[in-house]
């Protein structure tokens, strides 16, 4: 389930605004932090002029005769539209969000603390290329020169509100360290296995190994294909031409009796994860984090050249995950390379996603299994090795909470996995304790994870951003640690590709699936798995590539384990299943195809839906019931916002999964919804008798597969009827699954006048949890979409000018500027503008223009 931010203000904020309203927030507070978009100003560190040119949507791009120059003015830039979104981010990854926020923050900071994302972080800049860090450097510089001619209130509303509270701040200089640190969170909000391993081991505890493993269906679902197709590992190599090599067997992990001494404290963590804040994506295994990314080779094309699409889904939100933007040299040599538009993070220098004058690549997340949850043994200070007992390391963190004059402190200890997660909370120290019994000892619960090793990605990032060539790009990736991506290639060669990049375990005895005994050295890591093994593939024989989460390779082409939370393929194969069947597929209809909202999963529920006749009960009649089951009658599967069935239908799976699995699962861990419950769903329909479709709470009674069915369709009946309308002909399911982009911070703060201040929107929208159209939500929780595409790009190969693109809400961060909520409504219904790169296109497209200029 998506855990919803916990931004809490302080009481005193309701009584100052009770006090002064909001008719105290001036037109002139509102605007004030509004950048300056024309004219000129002098920039110190800048060795020559730099111009910034932006279009009516607030897309910058900026041109400059060196890299230093372009990275700090880059970074100026930022600062100008998002400087508060950048602030809040590295208090994030510092752990340091209670000196804004106060004492809410701090089991958040101690969490994020224990992790330490901010030392690996400091660890990796004296890992980087001389450049890389020039760049780092200069792109602080850029961010600094606007700190230090803007007090806070002149630089976001945020500060401005909350200063009315109290808080007297002033921003601190930007430092490298800042940038490379959002990586950390990217890597943890893109990893979900720990959740998995927590799942499997409660659930092993609960009902045994026979239901746990029906909650985790085996790769790949009958008809649904992984991304690579061909190829396997030969001589330490991953060779694309290799025929299938032998088949895998996969390590087991502990049995349900090693489980059930800890199942207290992993449901402690469980609980504890979902409070954390969600930075840009869901990191539960039932999240809605993913993305569709595909490569069409050029002789699919009706340019004869390739064309690139990616649309990653995560979190919805104002601002939105990225910002749109263009870096140019003016002269592209060897000393100034880069030639890159698309989008990048707020904080880091760069393009994410995009394309130079040669090469377009895109992102999905691996759901690779980089997460090791280890139970150990501790005794004092010492935790157990074998048969011995070894110290743990300790440091000590200081936590600086808004109102209180003295600093908390923390002691974090780390085992050789990892940090201990158990020390983040009392009670879980508690529970530990209390399941090891008197006069024995405690157990804690460590972390390791490949995402505190430090690595080289933001060198990878930049690498690829000045890539000329397929072999450049793989080299680049090389150097990618973590978060662990699929990289999706395209380039004007008529090249297309895939890599697998990223540091991913290799493992000892343990399956990665279920916690591991920490005290014996065999389920230890033996190393990581080389980057020449990884999968990749070149101009396969199919024409294209289509990656949307989906399984990376078959078991049988692989000797090693890469995942287990991937997405079962609804989106997937529907996208291959539309590529294959058109020969020359154009932008527009891959445009179309990002917007294709048909519920893959249906075809499989709603013939059974049908063929159920439903019973008159003492309160509810028969035809009443079947009224709502006659919405499903010629449906075309379609999840458009108008439409009847798809509201019926979504209601009915809702009903299905609370019936099915909340009497035997604890609350923590109940169905969220999405692509991999509807695998679950797909194998126990053909199951009628399986002990899940039993109602345990009713014990003179044993439920079969059509009597939840039956009663998910009362249930649906009633709750549509409810929700919207007696007559069903006033269903639709835009009124249930409607979008609001809500700021992270201040956006959830229970207080409505200032959530008004800053979220946008109420819109109806169609698409759903494992649709192409990726608009999900938490099935816990309701309707209301919070995951979808952040953005929506098509790059032509042919004429990169021609190619198409779209953000989430907007360029700017500032509330009520023009381009803070600009673009939503054209992303709200599909529709996307020309992603204009070439310095002709961009001329023709300008409204403002800015010339940073050296100081002096």
């Amino acid at each position: 389930m998506l855990r919803k931010p916990r931004w809490l203000l302080f009481a005193a904020f309701v009584v100052v605004l009770a006090l002064v309203g909001l008719a105290g927030l001036s037109v002139a507070t509102v605007r004030r932090p509004f950048p300056q978009v024309d004219g000129e100003i002098s920039l110190p560190g800048l060795t020559t002029p730099v111009q910034v040119i932006r279009d009516q949507w607030g897309v910058a791009n900026i041109y400059a005769d060196n890299a230093e120059d372009l990275f700090e003015a880059q970074g100026y830039v930022q600062a100008q539209d998002r400087f508060f979104e950048m602030d809040v981010r590295r208090h994030i990854t510092a752990g340091r969000l209670s000196e804004l926020f106060g004492a809410s923050q701090v089991e958040t900071d101690t969490f994020i603390r224990t992790l330490g994302w901010r030392r690996v972080a400091t660890a990796e800049l004296p890992l980087l290329s001389a450049s890389t860090r020039r760049y780092l450097d200069a792109y602080a510089d850029g961010v600094n020169a606007y700190l230090q001619s803007h007090r806070a209130a002149n630089i976001s509303l945020e500060y401005s509100l909350l200063g009315f509270q109290g808080l007297d701040y002033t921003p601190e200089p930007w430092t490298a360290v800042d940038s490379l640190a959002w990586l950390k969170a990217m890597a943890w909000d893109l990893g979900a296995n720990l959740d998995r391993e927590i799942e499997t081991s409660l659930m092993l505890a609960t009902v045994g190994a026979k239901q746990t493993a029906e909650l985790w269906p085996d790769y790949p679902l009958k008809g649904f294909t992984p991304i690579v197709t061909s190829g396997a590992v030969r001589d330490g190599a991953f060779d694309p031409a290799a025929p299938p090599g032998n088949r895998r067997v996969l390590p087991e992990g502990l049995a349900k009796a090693q489980t059930s001494a800890y199942t207290d404290a992993l449901r402690d963590v469980a609980k504890t994860l979902r409070q954390l804040p969600t930075m840009i994506a869901d990191r539960s295994v039932d999240g809605a984090t993913g993305s569709n990314s595909w490569a069409v080779a050029g002789d699919r094309t009706d340019t004869g050249k390739p064309l690139l699409a990616n649309d990653p889904h995560l979190a919805t939100s104002i601002p939105s995950t990225f910002m749109q933007t263009g870096l140019h040299c003016r002269t592209v040599s060897k000393a100034c390379p880069f030639e890159v538009s698309g989008y990048s993070f707020a904080g880091m220098p760069g393009v994410v996603i995009g394309h130079n004058a040669t090469i377009a690549w895109g992102l999905t997340t691996s759901n690779v299994d980089v997460q090791d949850l280890y139970l150990e043994q501790v005794r004092g200070e010492s935790v157990r090795v074998g048969d011995k007992y070894e110290p743990l390391a300790t440091r000590t963190e200081e936590i600086k909470v808004s109102g209180e004059a003295t600093p908390r402190t923390i002691t974090v200890r780390s085992s050789k996995h990892g940090p201990l997660l158990s020390d983040a909370w009392e009670q879980l120290r508690r529970v530990g304790a209390g399941a090891a019994g008197k006069d024995r000892e405690a157990y804690a619960v460590s972390l390791a994870w490949t995402g505190l090793q430090p690595s080289r990605t933001m060198d990878a990032l930049l690498r690829i951003n000045v890539a000329g060539d397929f072999a450049q790009f793989r080299a680049a990736a090389k150097l990618l640690g973590a978060p662990s991506q699929n990289l999706v290639y395209a380039d004007i060669h008529g090249t297309i590709g895939y890599q697998l990049p990223g540091a991913i375990p290799e493992r000892g005895r343990g399956d990665g699936d279920t916690v591991a005994p920490g005290w014996d050295p065999a389920y230890d890591w033996k190393g990581l798995i080389p980057f020449a093994e990884l999968p990749w593939a070149e101009n396969p024989a199919d024409g294209y590539i289509v990656t949307a989460n989906n399984q990376i390779i078959g078991q049988e082409r692989y000797p090693r384990k890469l995942g287990s939370t991937y997405s079962y393929g609804w989106r997937s194969q529907t996208i291959v299943d539309a590529l294959r069947a058109n020969p020359r597929i154009s932008v527009a209809q891959n445009l179309a195809l990002q917007n294709e909202d048909v519920v893959r999963f249906a075809d499989v529920l709603v013939p059974r839906l049908l063929k159920l006749s439903v019973a008159d009960s003492p309160t509810t009649p028969a035809s009443w019931v079947a009224e709502g089951q006659q919405t499903l009658v010629g449906w075309d599967y379609s999840a458009s916002k108008d439409s009847a069935a798809a509201a019926y239908f979504f209601v009915v799976v809702h009903n299905i999964l609370e019936r099915t699995f909340r009497d035997q699962m604890p609350e923590e861990l109940w169905p969220g919804g999405g692509g991999r419950w509807y695998a679950v769903l797909t194998n126990l329909l053909d199951d009628p008798d399986n002990a899940w479709w039993d109602d345990t709470r009713t014990p003179d009674v044993r439920e079969r597969r059509d009597d939840i069915l039956r009663a998910a369709m009362t249930d649906a009946r009633k709750e549509l009827t409810s929700l919207i309308s007696r007559e069903t002909t006033g269903w639709e399911w835009g009124k249930l699954h409607r979008v609001t982009l809500r700021h992270q911070t201040l956006g959830s703060s229970g207080i409505r006048p200032i959530e008004k201040l800053f979220n946008r929107g109420d819109w109806p929208v169609g698409g759903g949890p494992e649709v192409v159209n990726a608009m999900s939500f938490d099935d816990t929780q309701g309707y209301r979409v919070d995951s979808g595409p952040t953005m929506r790009m098509v790059v032509d190969l042919s004429d990169l000018d021609k190619s198409q693109w779209i953000n989430q809400s907007g360029n700017s961060g500032h509330a009520y500027h023009p381009n803070y909520d600009d673009q939503a409504p054209l992303w709200v219904n599909g529709e996307t503008l020309p992603f204009a790169t070439s310095r002709t296109s961009v001329e023709s497209q300008a409204k403002h223009r800015l010339d940073l200029v050296p100081t002096g």
